[in-house]
């Protein structure tokens, strides 16, 4: 997983190494928004992704063994699904809010 999000970090270094050598300023300023905003995103919803699969696995098997506790143990798959919201506010801010 780690190997994978550091390829995924070193594939960006060319693309933003040749939007540095332009000559328009902002364009460089709106590319690199847009790639930050896309990276938040993107790693927001790995991890997103990470937390639902653990939580909705050890959920599902407490929820087998005692019947009782599935109702409490939603709020674990709904904190884990606000890591990937938080990560779309943070995008959006990155693109409308950042100067």
């Amino acid at each position: 997983m780690r190997a994978l999000a550091l390829l995924a970090l070193l594939s960006l270094i060319p693309a933003l190494h040749a939007q540095a050598a332009s000559a328009d300023p902002a364009g460089n300023v709106a590319s690199a928004k847009a790639w930050a905003a896309a990276a938040t995103m993107g790693l927001s919803a790995l991890g997103a992704g990470y937390a639902l699969a653990k939580a909705g696995a050890a959920a599902s098997a407490a929820a087998a063994e005692r019947p009782e506790v599935a109702g409490r143990l939603l709020i674990y798959l709904v904190l884990g699904e606000g890591l990937a919201i938080y990560g779309l506010l943070i995008a959006i801010l990155i693109i409308f809010a950042v100067k």
